[in-house]
């Protein structure tokens, strides 16, 4: 009789364990839904309104007019802006999710074709960049080279909002062990504040790195914002 309640217990244990995870599943599935239709909807209206706004740009003559214009043209992209950060979040976080396929590559061949355009077209803009790495031709890396780039674009973007212009931004590359690093340096601006940022960028870009069995991290000290990201590595 005890070995019967007992068997009898662990049947409903197993009954309420299995009724609890389909709750979360659908309730996961409930939210992304919510943030899909969200998004869409926000953004289609949104890109509709900035529409408008560049064409009152146009036909208004009147300084004052042109200033309220202006401003309300900021919040609608930093609208649009929060619209798009849920849509990624969602690409990235939700139950879609899963470890990408890697491959190998020469690693410094495709660091440099990665990191160069970008350098590039900052001290196009004005920016001192110092861009320091080996040219160690043996050394592969093993990684998914769209969702890499993905990380690289998303480091860049934040140089370009936060970066102070009148300091040096220090990019460089270091071959270590089984890693190679990538570390990305910058002085913030005074004229922005990375507290107003949501850091759902960074946030995804940990996440890509985890996908692609890679590190990423950041950290500020003495208004210096630092990002490093590893990759697995080994010589021929």
């Amino acid at each position: 009789d005890e070995i019967s309640k007992l068997s009898h217990d662990v049947d409903n244990m197993r009954n309420a364990i299995l009724n609890t995870l389909e709750s979360e599943r659908a309730a996961r599935e409930a939210n992304t839904e919510l943030i899909t239709s969200m998004s869409h909807d926000i953004r289609t209206p949104l890109t509709v309104l900035i529409g408008y706004l560049d064409i009152m740009k146009m036909y208004s003559k009147d300084e004052v007019m042109n200033e309220y214009i202006k401003s309300s043209e900021k919040t609608a992209m930093r609208l649009k802006k929060l619209s798009d950060d849920m849509f990624k979040y969602l690409l990235v976080f939700g139950n879609s999710a899963k470890p990408a396929e890697l491959e190998e590559y020469d690693g410094m061949t495709l660091i440099e074709q990665m990191l160069s355009e970008h350098v590039l077209l900052l001290r196009e803009h004005g920016y001192d960049v110092k861009f320091d790495m080996p040219s160690d031709s043996g050394v592969k890396v093993l990684t998914n080279a769209p969702d890499l780039m993905r990380i690289i674009d998303n480091v860049f973007s934040n140089i370009g909002k936060y970066a102070d212009r009148e300091k040096a931004i220090e990019i460089k590359v270091e071959i270590g062990g089984d890693r190679v690093s990538l570390t990305f340096s910058n002085a913030i601006s005074a004229d922005t504040s990375m507290a107003e940022s949501n850091k759902i960028g960074l946030k995804t870009c940990a996440k890509i790195a985890e996908l692609i069995s890679s590190e990423f991290s950041y950290s500020v000290s003495d208004d210096v914002f630092t990002v490093t990201v590893g990759l697995i590595s080994h010589r021929e």
